[in-house]
């Protein structure tokens, strides 16, 4: 088993994954991969046991030439189901490290130096500017942006956006959701891209880093502050966070608008992908 470090180069330091030791998974056939399932004993009809934390290098290169829908969709699955827990678990404890020092400030007390560089690096990580980081302003907006994406949720985009991870981004550059960078060199020129046009499709070192950067994409853009009111107006009433609903807060994420909402909401219930919403990492091998 090897340590990983959950840390992105582009972001602000997150909190090490506490369970089990991650296993980074540098296969890149089906095959291969499916063995790696079996050596854990992991069946998505049976996670009665958990989910092992495994984080993939690359997705399986063969992945494209599969004709079995099933099985491109068991392994894709199967895939990116640890990571999207790791990230989530990522954010649990970053929302309670804002919850905690909100509360040693609602009781009239000063923060400490190091629970003040927490609390900077938070608002730095999501975005959050305000006059005061110790304002119930700045602790309402972190805590608006500090909060998990449903795992039915993150599987539908990912399919959507990745064509089953089998997209050349997806492929070539571990990116499932199409994200951009505008610095040259550093990611895909895309094809057909505009004469004129600067942007890239950004290129990850693994899969695990494509699935942070969406979750924080969700979290900090305004395009998808909908999708954050939707969450937070479920905590406010003690509601389980559920994928289908926040889908209706994603409208812009694609020029198809509502058709590109109906669709997410369409992936999550053709594949049953509720049935991941209660799972959990293996607290053991």
């Amino acid at each position: 088993m090897l340590s990983f470090l959950l840390v992105s180069c582009s972001d602000s330091a997150a909190p090490t994954y506490q369970g089990s030791e991650i296993k980074v998974l540098k296969t890149t056939l089906a095959t291969d991969l499916e063995q790696e399932f079996e050596r854990h004993r992991y069946h998505l009809d049976n996670l009665d046991r958990g989910v092992p934390p495994l984080i993939l290098q690359t997705l399986p290169k063969d992945l494209p030439s599969i004709k079995s829908n099933r099985r491109k969709k068991q392994i894709f699955f199967k895939s990116l189901l640890p990571m999207v827990l790791l990230a989530n678990n990522e954010i649990r404890r970053e929302r309670k490290q804002v919850l905690d020092l909100k509360n040693v400030v609602d009781q009239g007390r000063s923060l400490d130096e190091h629970q003040l560089q927490n609390l900077t690096n938070l608002a730095k990580r999501y975005k959050v500017r305000t006059a005061s980081l110790t304002s119930s302003e700045a602790f309402d907006a972190l805590l608006l942006r500090v909060d998990i994406i449903p795992a039915e949720l993150a599987l539908a985009q990912a399919a959507n956006e990745s064509a089953w991870g089998t997209s050349r981004f997806s492929q070539l550059a571990n990116n499932l959701f199409g994200e951009w960078t505008f610095q040259p060199g550093t990611g895909i020129v895309p094809e057909g891209r505009p004469e004129g046009a600067t942007y890239e499709v950004r290129r990850f070192e693994n899969v695990y880093e494509s699935i942070r950067s969406y979750l924080r994409n969700l979290n900090t853009h305004f395009a998808y502050k909908e999708l954050r009111l939707i969450r937070a107006e479920a905590r406010n009433a003690d509601l389980p966070i559920v994928g289908e609903a926040l889908a209706e807060g994603l409208f812009r994420y694609s020029i198809r608008g509502d058709e590109y909402v109906k669709d997410l909401q369409s992936l999550i219930r053709s594949n049953r992908l509720t049935r991941f919403a209660a799972v959990s990492l293996r607290t053991r091998g």
